[in-house]
């Protein structure tokens, strides 16, 4: 199976993707992104908003030696040189970044991936529209990684489960007592950042979440 192809069948069956904080520094981060990969994260996302770029991109090197190691994606959030650069499997972007058609021209980015933060049904429409290869949805609850940012609660997440033929992440203060609701609103896969990143044992709550995301998603299918 080519590479590209062994991305896209992951991306199709992820259930927990976790997002790292902006706390932390490279040996504190990486020990928390492999904590949760042991949980079942299957896709981890680096975004370090206010770290220098140097010292993200070695970061990035360490994770992309962690995800390989656990057969998981590695994507950068926001920066699709830094992807290229750390042979990550993709980027994601948000509403104000660069077009997913612009980013998939760029010299070395091909069979990587494309994600898109959309906070309303016409976004999530157009991301897939443009080509995104997977999208986010949220915030669904309030959260303070998105300050400011209204949420948009589990309505939306249904009416994007219902309309749309990609892989979406549901995002946004999604944590081990909301994921219930989350996973019976439609969401095949949830995205996390404090939920996991923050606890106290990060490959302990990674499980639970997990297990407890793919015990509702089975539930359902009976």
């Amino acid at each position: 199976m080519k590479l590209a192809e062994q991305r896209r069948e992951t991306l199709a069956q992820m259930r927990l993707y976790v997002i790292t904080g902006d706390q932390g520094d490279e040996v504190q981060t990486a020990r928390i992104v492999e904590a949760a990969l042991d949980g079942g994260a299957t896709v981890i996302q680096l975004r370090k908003k206010s770290t220098p770029m140097l010292e993200t991109y070695r970061l990035a090197l360490a994770l992309r030696t962690l995800t390989r190691a656990h057969e998981a994606l590695l994507i950068i959030n926001d920066h699709a040189d830094l992807a290229i650069a750390a042979d990550a499997d993709g980027v994601h972007l948000g509403q104000d970044d660069l077009p997913p058609a612009a980013v998939r021209a760029l010299p070395g980015f091909e069979g990587r991936l494309i994600g898109r933060s959309t906070h309303s049904l016409a976004q999530a429409q157009i991301a897939v529209h443009e080509g995104a290869d997977y999208i986010a949805v949220g915030p669904v609850y309030p959260t303070p990684t998105k300050e400011g940012r209204p949420a948009v609660g589990t309505a939306l997440v249904s009416r994007v489960a219902g309309v749309l033929d990609r892989p979406f992440v549901a995002v946004g203060g999604i944590d081990l007592e909301n994921v219930a609701a989350v996973a019976d609103a439609g969401a095949p896969a949830v995205a996390v950042v404090r939920a996991v990143y923050d606890a106290p044992d990060p490959a302990e709550a990674a499980r639970r979440l997990h297990e407890a995301l793919i015990t509702r998603l089975a539930a359902a299918r009976r």
